[in-house]
């Protein structure tokens, strides 16, 4: 006898080709499918922080406008051009004048003696470049600020969807025990319904944060222009940051670049303040030249000097607005500094009550409800509570967990908000 395989060759070899056809399909197609689902790129905190800082266009703006204030500054050092003048005199007129007999021929070079101002203009456009720079530092506080708010909220949802699909596991749990409670004649149909209904809730809980971390994720990678791709977040919502003592955080808050942008104003006022006084001092004009006598056929050297005439005080009023706004400065920076002060003691009197809050519930909250969802099932069990003293137990329960995640969101985003305030770096 031949064996089986054999058999079936010699009989089917359409089938037997069709099916080698088959897998070697199939085989392709996982070597396929492996290629295509590779796993997402795991990203961190910093690893996001640093993306926005690299990759957001905003920073493209800041590369052009430098460029634009080198090209000022180029711009401010080039000074008035000199001037080539030529003149000609006694010539086609009559008699002795008559023709070219008696022209007199003058070449002339003049400059303006004006280094100085010209080293002031540059000066005072340099000083801009200070402010460009304060206004980066800002922006790039503000993104990674915002980039992390948004990588917190991901963490945070991902934890409450873990916490509602234990909840409709629950749920579905339930219903599948009073099922067999109500056939048995131990429940009433009216409580089936009920925790039907709380399944169905949960459901659409699911399907809710299943969106919102979609969207999220969505925003969170359009901070470096990589809309829609996939990663993986990773971070531990457990890991606390150091609750930072008021005054380390007070001297911080005073080197902010937001309080440094009002110093750079004032420096660059001063500049200006400068440069109208150089300004409104006489510029001198020297001029040198050859003449030429076309009667004795001579040549002879001629030179000039123009001075303005008049007070040096023509931009007095300039320099009085432009010292009147130093002193504006000066008092916007106090007024900010004091706001900034206020809003800064607030943030870490609220991180020291949202780390209160969690440890108040991790440690006693949360423990209690458990003890009273375990002790609520049994009396249940045993037709001493009904279904809604039960479901209002885990209910209870539920909304603990999900007040703790609140109260580590608040932490970990009023972490944030301080180091953007007193200028820290945003990277944990």
């Amino acid at each position: 006898m031949k064996p089986f395989f054999l058999m079936s060759t010699q009989k089917k070899p359409t089938a037997s080709r069709f099916c080698i056809g088959l897998l070697s399909l199939s085989l392709t197609f996982c070597a396929t499918a492996e290629v295509v689902s590779e796993p997402p790129q795991v990203l961190t905190l910093s690893q996001a922080v640093s993306l926005t800082l690299k990759q957001h266009p905003e920073f493209k703006a800041f590369v052009s406008r430098n460029m634009a204030q080198q090209g000022y500054v180029q711009q401010a050092g080039v000074g008035e051009r000199p001037q080539v003048g030529l003149i000609i005199e006694d010539s086609l007129g009559n008699g002795e004048h008559s023709a070219l007999r008696n022209m007199q021929t003058t070449l002339t070079y003049a400059w303006i003696l004006q280094q100085e101002q010209i080293d002031g203009r540059v000066a005072a456009v340099k000083s801009q470049a200070a402010q460009l720079e304060i206004e980066q530092q800002i922006a790039s506080l503000d993104l990674a600020a915002n980039t992390a708010k948004k990588f917190i909220q991901i963490l945070i949802k991902t934890e409450r969807l873990k916490l509602n699909k234990i909840a409709l596991q629950q749920a579905q749990d339930v219903v599948k025990a009073i099922s067999k409670r109500v056939d048995a004649g131990k429940s009433s149909n009216v409580e089936k319904l009920q925790a039907q209904a709380e399944q169905v809730r949960r459901e659409l809980a699911v399907e809710d944060l299943e969106h919102e971390l979609k969207a999220s994720h969505y925003q969170l990678t359009s901070m470096w222009g990589e809309a829609g791709k996939s990663y993986q977040v990773s971070g531990d919502l457990m890991a606390l940051p150091a609750n930072p003592s008021v005054e380390s955080q007070l001297t911080r808050l005073k080197k902010q670049p937001l309080l440094a942008k009002f110093v750079t104003q004032q420096r660059i006022a001063q500049a200006q303040i400068e440069l109208a006084r150089i300004e409104a001092k006489p510029q001198w004009q020297l001029s040198a030249g050859v003449r030429r006598y076309e009667a004795t056929d001579d040549f002879g050297l001629v030179a000039g000097i123009s001075i303005p005439i008049g007070s040096d005080n023509r931009n007095a009023g300039k320099i009085a607005a432009l010292q009147a706004q130093q002193d504006v400065f000066a008092d916007e920076a106090k007024a900010l500094l004091q706001k900034l002060d206020a809003q800064l003691y607030v943030l870490l009197q609220e991180m020291g009550h949202s780390r209160h809050v969690i440890d108040t519930m991790q440690q006693r909250i949360v423990p209690l409800l458990e003890n009273a969802l375990t002790d609520a099932t049994k009396a249940y069990d045993i037709g001493q509570l009904n279904y809604t003293q039960w479901n209002n137990v885990r209910q209870e329960l539920l909304a603990a967990k999900s007040s703790l995640l609140d109260a580590y969101e608040s932490l970990h985003l009023q972490h944030i908000e301080i180091q953007r305030l007193t200028g820290s770096s945003i990277s944990q």
